[in-house]
């Protein structure tokens, strides 16, 4: 498990601490899917360890997933939209499955990665978002480190957006494969990007998304999942994909 990511929820230990000091957070439910919105912002953000910015969380039921995933996908498209008026980024857009496609509950940034639409390779269709796609896998099969693999495509492609798609932990077991979080923050690397460096939209001095969902539940310093993850993964990734399908291509 040492080339997991150790990303958490930033709900598992904020949702207290907005409770408690009475901070506003925009929270709608619709049927068995429900969705906040919180800003850190420099007033705030003393009292997490998390960076400033939006995030989003969409919660819903295994049965939603399987049954209704369209109403996930209008949520994440939401939150999508609410952040690209934000940054108004026009360019090339960068997608990165982080991860290890050869851990099931790891791999759900390579996954997403798979069903996603590439077109940055077309020069003639101007209308058409220029979208490239990279899985830099983990360095113990690479032997570079992840960092060092986007730092170059970055430096190359120059895109006006990156987005990153990983999974994550939680130490909620309520959470666990039922939430999606968006946030543009940045990420803060675990083993598998084998570098302290976080990566936020000032370590390449462009705006970042980051969209992960908690597949590994951590408890007393042991990782536990699901049964059945191997399919959660696969509905997981579907409805991450088609939800950025649609927003670049619809």
């Amino acid at each position: 498990m040492g080339d997991i990511m150790h990303r958490y929820l930033f709900i598992d230990t904020a949702e207290e601490i907005i409770k408690n000091n009475h901070l506003k957070y925009e929270e709608k439910k619709k049927s068995s899917v429900s969705s906040q919105q919180f800003t850190l912002n420099e007033e705030n953000k003393n009292l997490f360890k998390n960076p400033a910015g939006d995030y989003f969380t969409i919660n819903y039921n295994a049965k939603v997933l399987y049954q209704s995933p369209r109403l996930i996908k209008n949520k994440i498209i939401k939150a999508l939209k609410a952040l690209g008026k934000k940054y108004h980024s026009n360019g090339p857009v960068l997608i990165i499955g982080l991860g290890n496609s050869s851990i099931i509950g790891d791999s759900l940034g390579p996954k997403t990665i798979n069903k996603l639409i590439a077109t940055n390779h077309y020069d003639n269709f101007i209308t058409i978002p220029k979208v490239a796609l990279f899985t830099p896998e983990v360095i113990g099969k690479t032997g570079i480190s992840s960092f060092k693999l986007i730092k170059m495509l970055v430096k190359d492609l120059k895109p006006s957006l990156i987005i990153f798609i990983d999974s994550l932990e939680t130490v909620s077991k309520q959470r666990l494969n039922n939430t999606i979080e968006i946030t543009d923050t940045g990420i803060i690397p675990g083993s598998s990007l084998s570098t302290n460096q976080e990566i936020t939209k000032n370590t390449f001095n462009i705006p970042l998304i980051a969209i992960g969902s908690p597949l590994y539940f951590h408890h007393e310093n042991d990782l536990y999942t699901s049964l059945n993850i191997n399919e959660i993964v696969e509905r997981t990734s579907e409805v991450i994909a088609s939800s950025l399908n649609s927003y670049f291509f619809s």
